[in-house]
């Protein structure tokens, strides 16, 4: 009788994904039987064995340490950002890299040729070229506190990836990035280290809408339209540079 599938479940963040890859390379399992997703919505298939797991920071930092000696520190950072990305294929496409990578070594990266460095190299492409552009269209308001706030809405959960970026340019200044799409915040307290927390989704808002000081966002606004030339307005070349999915919280476009 022939084998049902093995399908591990697990919590959609690095270390999460690191702990079922550990999992699932420990259990010996084939590829054709193996599959790994993230926690959420998917249909459950018939004859499949789910196995849920829990994330183990111990065993995320065991699969960080092996790809980083035993492949390089290059793959590692492949395989961390693959892992950022929204793609449901991500985890299997970063498991099969790992399992190429640890037969290859170090040249596994520049095999591009190879399927499964293909795959991780796009996955890894996207997510930093999206990380990329929020380090340049992500705007902060100023709250009533003092305190300055900033929202995005990724596709990926590039939060991580810009979040020490601010903390290098705002080091003095308390902060927080809230990611609407992942429902996560990045929150950097005056001369410390930022750090990642689930938010209340509904306490951002009210502090968004309602707390919000408006004098420099009105002199921002000001000084964008100021500076434009009406005769030479190319709203199509605009969305070409500036898409309109960064615009949901640039203040220049807020009405």
């Amino acid at each position: 009788m022939e084998q049902g599938k093995i399908i591990y479940i697990c919590e959609n963040t690095p270390d999460g994904i690191f702990t079922a890859i550990y999992d699932a390379w420990a259990s010996r399992i084939p590829d054709e039987r193996l599959d790994i997703i993230v926690d959420g919505d998917y249909t459950f298939e018939l004859f499949a064995e789910y196995r849920y797991v829990e994330t183990d920071m111990e065993k995320a930092v065991k699969v960080a340490r092996s790809v980083s000696r035993k492949i390089s520190p290059e793959a590692y950072r492949q395989m961390y950002v693959a892992a950022l990305s929204h793609e449901e294929d991500k985890i299997m496409a970063v498991y099969r890299f790992l399992k190429l990578g640890f037969r290859a070594g170090a040249s596994v990266t520049d095999m591009h040729g190879m399927q499964e460095v293909c795959r991780v190299f796009e996955l890894c492409r996207n997510v930093s070229n999206e990380a990329c552009s929020f380090r340049e269209f992500l705007r902060f308001a100023e709250l009533e506190n003092g305190i300055l706030l900033a929202r995005i809405r990724p596709k990926n959960f590039v939060l991580p990836l810009i979040a020490g970026h601010f903390a290098d340019r705002f080091p003095e200044e308390h902060f927080a990035i809230i990611d609407d799409t992942a429902q996560m915040g990045a929150f950097h307290e005056k001369g410390k280290k930022w750090f990642l927390s689930p938010i209340d989704a509904e306490a951002i808002e009210r502090l968004w809408n309602s707390e919000r000081s408006r004098e420099y966002e009105t002199l921002w606004k000001l000084f964008f339209k100021t500076i434009a030339i009406e005769q030479r307005r190319n709203y199509r070349c605009q969305r070409t540079m500036c898409a309109l999915r960064y615009r949901d919280y640039m203040l220049e476009f807020d009405a």
